[in-house]
């Protein structure tokens, strides 16, 4: 099955279509069409083409359309709001740093121009920098986004720390009680057989299994490019990233440690392979 098609089957969840609008806002990526000479062979079609975001409020909110939770934050300006929201949007939005030879770096993950690893390599000539696709293995659709973006947010506002953040405003509650719904379907569901909250109802390290405060996703008193920690949290995939189906999707993505991530290494998060190999290792001790 391809890429595309895995997506639409990821698509027809109803959880999501049940919980979102989902309908389309206007905002969606630039597209260079100078870059075309580049990748005419390698194009995947209608999938990429006119690509805008989805409105990510409950279903059947009043007001404007939106793909984004930054009401959610009582002082948006405030350092560490203003920090959260960027990772937020990073995470799920963006693509990772790429060294724009072929792959843009930081684009967005609805980006026209979407190449598997091998069709990069073909084009692939450093004396040029095309900037002009992002790697299909970081690519979503407007659809999969929407539910990546309402989990993502779902372990923040369970996050210890994120209480004096919030806002209390009729639109942030429906919102955060969107979000606890959505919460008992990622535990009792989808990770049914893995502990992704603690016993209070707090979000931790799927891997090492402590819990999670908001300055590990983000610490406005450190560069986390340059002061880097074994506990900030990154994006992890409990299906790993691949060519051969979108992974930035509602029920695949759960906050690791930077030190928890490397531990499963490309394992599957659902699965005992990676437990079973800590266990070969640490009886010898």
């Amino acid at each position: 099955m391809s890429f595309s098609r895995h997506a639409e089957q990821f698509e027809s969840n109803t959880h999501y279509s049940d919980l979102m609008c989902l309908r389309e806002t206007g905002q969606a990526p630039k597209y260079d069409e100078s870059l075309a000479r580049f990748t005419e062979q390698f194009e995947l079609g209608n999938m990429r083409d006119n690509l805008r975001h989805r409105c990510v409020l409950p279903e059947g909110h009043e007001g404007k359309c939106t793909h984004k939770y930054d009401f959610l934050l009582k002082d948006k300006k405030e350092a560490i709001s203003e920090k959260l929201l960027g990772s937020i949007d990073l995470a799920i939005y963006s693509t990772p740093g790429n060294d724009d030879f072929v792959c843009k770096n930081r684009a967005s993950r609805l980006y026209k121009v979407a190449l598997t690893n091998e069709q990069e390599k073909a084009i692939r000539d450093k004396n040029e920098k095309k900037k002009c696709a992002i790697p299909l293995k970081d690519a979503s659709t407007p659809m999969l986004l929407a539910q990546s973006y309402l989990d993502w947010w779902t372990f923040i506002i369970h996050t210890e720390g994120i209480e004096g953040l919030l806002a209390d405003t009729p639109l942030a509650r429906s919102v955060i009680n969107m979000l606890k719904k959505n919460k008992q379907y990622l535990q009792n569901i989808v990770f049914h057989n893995r502990q992704i909250f603690d016993n209070e109802g707090y979000a931790i390290c799927v891997i090492k299994r402590n819990r999670l405060k908001i300055t590990d996703f983000a610490d406005p008193t450190r560069n986390n490019r340059t002061e880097i920690l074994d506990t900030d949290i990154q994006l992890g995939h409990c299906v790993p990233r691949s060519d051969n189906y979108p992974t930035i999707r509602g029920g695949n993505l759960i906050p690791m440690s930077r030190r928890g991530n490397l531990i499963i290494g490309e394992h599957l998060f659902t699965e005992d392979k990676w437990i079973d190999e800590l266990r070969n290792i640490v009886k010898f001790y």
